[in-house]
This record gives structure tokens, C-alpha cells and sequence, in this order.
């Protein structure tokens, strides 16, 4: 038989190292299998095992035990089959059982960030994102969770990254490459610890930014949309005055020819002359532009002028279009009254209903004999009002109403 030191030195060298490395890695597996806590009742036995491997190596290293080359080398191949069966084993218990070292790999294969600490700021545990995002902002891993905080609420991070915003509880930050949301917060888990959480939102706020975007767009082109409403509104509104100044003045040239006609016949009456001529320079006393003027106190003079009553109920709208919009259906209704229902007062009813506002016109005049058919000042009321956005209608039940949703 060949003992081990009749071996060369450099052969003896070798056995000593593979020996000791079985001693090794033996030791490392008793760790894992007892850190892990796998097959338990089998942690003696493997650490009876070590305690072996230990020995053999304390009697390999001495020149006085003798030791066979043989049995040193069934020892390293049955001591190499062990510990492949347990790596083996090991490895199918990880995929088969849920176990601390899962857990950690689990976290560490988030992409959220998680960082526990204690209220000193030492670092309980800290998965691999939150520490590459520490890295990207302060260039360093975590060592003081409470220390990072600071500095993110105080926007101290690195050149290239800037904090979008920060409170107590919730910080923003960007990066070169990424948007990030820091939370923090006091959990109770045994001893007082903290969790810090960060969540990637950079699809989140590249939506937001172009969401922001677009409300301004829309609010130029709303600005835009309202200033040619004003525009087409007050266009529509001189058209119909001049169109009723135009009526006027023919029913003046009628007038006169009908005074002619009295003069020179006699077959008119005198009366009914007087009434016509007082009639139309009421009105025409109304049509006075004065530059600058308010709708409303314009209008409100104007029926004082030919004796007319506005009652008030409600208040008026201040706000354009829809002022406009008002405006030009009172004089509407009151050139309407006084022309064709033969009344002197115009009733308005303005009313609240959520974010509408309801205007009613009725008069004290004659009810309309017949169907009304929208055409002149009423025709060109509704281009007015729906050119607006806003909506009209007319009933006739029980007398006339002019009806506007703002």
C-alpha cells in the first residue's frame, strides 16, 4: 500500500488542497442548508459530517497517522459525490420550497425600489433598483437612508438630475434616463423600521407633460374660438341693426307718402298719420349709437325712450358671449313687443340649473294669432345665439316665450 507522504511533495500538496476545499465547501453547504432551513433533522447529520471532514484533514496534514493514498482518494470521490447530491438537492429545494434567499431575489428582481432602515437611517434591506437609482441621483449606494432622504427633499443629486417636487412624504425625481417617485413612511415590524419606495413613472409623467401640452393648446384655441364667437356675434348684431334701421327708414318714406296722400286727398286719417310719425321717431330716437355703451343700459334706455317696462327676474349674465347673447334677444323681444303684440312690459326670468342658465322672455302683449315663422330679427337672434353655442326656443302656449340656454 501507498501511504500519502511516500508521495512527491508537489503530489502531497495537491491532495492536502482538494482536501481541505472538500472541508470548505462542505462547511459552506452545512451554512446554507441551516441558514435556509432545509430538511430539517438532517442539519445534525451534516454537521456530523464536517466534524469528520475536519478530522481527516487534521490527520492528512500529519506524517505520524500513516495514511493510505487509497484511502485518501475514496475519501475526496465519496466526500465529491456528497456534496453534489446536496448542491443537487439544494438547488431543486430553491425552485420547490419559498425560502429567505428566494425572497431576496425576489426583491432584488423588482423594478420598484424598496429600502427598510432603521430611524438612525442604517439600511435593513435594500433591493437592487433602489440601489441603482441612489446610484444614478447620488452617485453611491445607500449607507444612510436618512441622509438620501434629506437630499432629495432638498434637490442635492447629481449634475444631469433635478427634482421635479418634493414634500415630506413624496418626492419626484428625474433622471438622465428615467422619472422616479420616492415614497416614505413609519412601519411598525417588531423594532420601529421605515420603508422607502420608489416606483418608475416615467410613462406616467411623459403623459402628464403631454397632457399639459394639450390643455394649453386647447385653451389658445378656445381664447381663439371665443374671440371670433365675439367677433361673428357683434358682426350679426350691427348686420340686424342696420337691416332694422333700413325697415325704419322705408316705413318713414311710407309715411311720408302716406302724409302726401292726406294732404293732397284727404281719404287717410289724420290720427292714424300722428300715430306712424310718433312711432318710428320713438324709434329712431332709440337707434342713437353713442360709441362705447353698455348692451344693457343702451336697451333699458330705449324702452324708457318709446314707454316701455323691463321687470327683472334674476340677474342679467356679465360674462361674454353670453351678455351678448342676452342683449340681443331683449332688444329683440322688446322691438317685437312694442311693434307687433302691442304690450309695453318684457318679463325676463333668468335661473340657475346646474352649469346652465336658463333666460325666459314673455311680454304682456297679444298672443301671436297664428304659428310664428323665425325670419327677420328672429332668424337672425337664433344665427346670434346658436353661433354662440348656446340654444333657443319659441312656444306659444298660453302667449309667447323666448326661451335661452346659456
Amino acid at each position: 500500500m501507498i501511504q500519502l507522504y511516500d508521495l512527491p511533495n508537489l503530489a502531497i500538496t495537491i491532495i492536502l488542497c482538494v482536501v481541505f476545499l472538500i472541508l470548505w465547501l462542505t462547511l459552506m453547504l452545512l451554512a446554507e442548508t441551516i441558514y435556509q432551513r432545509m430538511y430539517r433533522g438532517f442539519s445534525a447529520v451534516f454537521f456530523f459530517v464536517v466534524i469528520i471532514n475536519y478530522l481527516f484533514f487534521q490527520m492528512c496534514l500529519k506524517e505520524d497517522y500513516h495514511i493510505d493514498f487509497q484511502v485518501v482518494a475514496i475519501y475526496i470521490v465519496l466526500m465529491l459525490i456528497f456534496d453534489i447530491v446536496i448542491i443537487y438537492k439544494g438547488n431543486r429545494y430553491r425552485k420547490e420550497n419559498f425560502t429567505v434567499i428566494s425572497v431576496k431575489q425576489g426583491l432584488d428582481a423588482m423594478s420598484e425600489g424598496i429600502c427598510f432602515y432603521t430611524v438612525d437611517g442604517l439600511p435593513q434591506f435594500v433591493n437592487k433598483s433602489m440601489s441603482d437609482i441612489s446610484i444614478e441621483l447620488t452617485g453611491k449606494s445607500i449607507d444612510d437612508a436618512v441622509d438620501f432622504w434629506n437630499r432629495l427633499i432638498k434637490g442635492n443629486v447629481a449634475e444631469g438630475c433635478e427634482i421635479v417636487s418634493s414634500t415630506e412624504e413624496m418626492v419626484i425625481a428625474r433622471t438622465e434616463k428615467r422619472v422616479c417617485a420616492f415614497s416614505n413612511r413609519t412601519m411598525e415590524a417588531g423594532d420601529e423600521l421605515k420603508e422607502m419606495v420608489m416606483v418608475d413613472i416615467t410613462s406616467e409623467y411623459e403623459t402628464f407633460r403631454e397632457l399639459i401640452a394639450k390643455k394649453e393648446a386647447l385653451e389658445l384655441q378656445q381664447a381663439r374660438l371665443r374671440e371670433y364667437n365675439r367677433n361673428v356675434t357683434k358682426a350679426t348684431i350691427e348686420k340686424e341693426l342696420l337691416t332694422a334701421k333700413i325697415n325704419i327708414h322705408d316705413e318713414l318714406g311710407e309715411i311720408l307718402l302716406a302724409a302726401k296722400r292726406y294732404l293732397t286727398k284727404g281719404d287717410i286719417e289724420r290720427k292714424t298719420i300722428t300715430e306712424l310719425w310718433l312711432k318710428n321717431l320713438k324709434l329712431l330716437g332709440a337707434e342713437n349709437d353713442n360709441g362705447e355703451f353698455d348692451e344693457y343700459e343702451e336697451i333699458y334706455k330705449a324702452a324708457s325712450d318709446i314707454g316701455m317696462n323691463i321687470v327683472l327676474d334674476g340677474e342679467l349674465p356679465q360674462e361674454e358671449p353670453a351678455k351678448t347673447v342676452v342683449a340681443s334677444a331683449l332688444h329683440e323681444n322688446l322691438t317685437n313687443t312694442f311693434r307687433h303684440a302691442g304690450g309695453n312690459t318684457i318679463y325676463v326670468k333668468i335661473r340657475k340649473e346646474g352649469f346652465k342658465t336658463i333666460v325666459v322672455f314673455t311680454n304682456n302683449g297679444h298672443p301671436p294669432e297664428d304659428t310664428i315663422v323665425e325670419r327677420g330679427g328672429l332668424l337672425s337672434l337664433r344665427k346670434i345665439v346658436e353661433d354662440a353655442g348656446f340654444k333657443m326656443s319659441i312656444e306659444t302656449d298660453g302667449g309667447f316665450a323666448l326661451k335661452l340656454v346659456l
